[in-house]
């Protein structure tokens, strides 16, 4: 069959690969002057075995503290989808999307535990905590440093919660 025999792309497969590349992101302002933190789950993660080609299927928790910047939801979830067809590790893929937010969001700090479904009876659970060096020497009572202790907390309850 040629590629003039071949159907158009789905709106959704369009929308994923749009999203793939992270400049296209539509990225709004975070709050000015009240740090948060934000959780996020995507219980639909999906990428395949860069060896076998299985699928693996995870759920990927995100705990962030935006400076400036967030991305709006759809972009996020249509830019977790877009490894689905990738062949790409559990420790890589962990890797690249705290990497890419932290970039491209200019994160205050970041954690992310991808959640992986056994296979072979073996799970897996990486995670990586990123931190700017801008948050290093805060006072105590920086508003700030409070948003990042409220992270703390919420990662140590993800942790328990996931592989208590």
């Amino acid at each position: 069959m040629t590629e003039q025999n071949q159907p158009p792309a789905l709106y959704g497969t369009r929308a994923i690969v749009e999203a793939a590349d992270p400049s296209r992101w539509e990225i709004w302002p975070a709050p000015e002057h009240y740090p948060e933190v934000l959780y996020q789950q995507f219980p639909e993660f999906t990428c395949l075995c860069p060896r076998s080609g299985y699928p693996d299927f995870a759920t990927v928790h995100l705990i962030t503290v935006p400076n400036r910047k967030v991305v709006e939801l759809k972009h996020l979830k249509l830019w977790l989808n877009s490894f689905r067809e990738r062949n790409i590790s559990h420790e890589l893929a962990t890797a690249e999307i705290i990497d890419t937010l932290a970039k491209v969001l200019d994160l205050h700090a970041g954690f992310i535990l991808m959640e992986y479904t056994p296979r072979g009876n073996l799970t897996t659970f990486p995670m990586i905590e990123y931190r700017h060096p801008r948050v290093r020497n805060l006072a105590p009572d920086d508003p700030l440093q409070l948003a990042l202790n409220n992270a703390e907390l919420v990662k140590r309850r993800l942790i328990e919660r996931v592989i208590g």
